[in-house]
């Protein structure tokens, strides 16, 4: 190699690290940091299980989504009454989670 293949290389190498650093610290997408969750896994439980009870699961994912509107519309209708129902707190119990205080707000 000549010297002036030895300086173009040496030049690129050095251009191209601080192109690579000028890309990574100009990132305006960082990973979100979540916050832990305010709702427990027994309330987590609860909620799905009305939510297949309701309908509304076999709704969602049959092949008729957003054909069948009426269908829709009960299940959501029913998966409300559910959720703020009594049955809900119950459920919550069941899971071996405490009342949360939406459950009692919400009757």
């Amino acid at each position: 190699m000549t010297a002036k293949n030895v300086i173009a290389s040496a030049l690129f190498a050095s251009v191209a690290l601080l192109a690579g650093n000028a890309m990574a610290n100009d990132n305006p997408h960082t990973q979100p940091v979540n916050p832990p969750s305010q709702v427990s896994r027994a309330e987590v439980l609860a909620d799905l299980q009305i939510y297949r009870e309701s309908g509304l699961a076999a709704v969602e994912q049959s092949e008729t989504y957003g054909y069948d509107n009426e269908r829709r519309a009960e299940a959501k209708a029913k998966y409300a009454q559910l959720r703020s129902s009594p049955y809900y707190a119950t459920l919550v119990k069941r899971f071996g989670g405490s009342v949360p205080a939406t459950a009692v707000a919400g009757r």
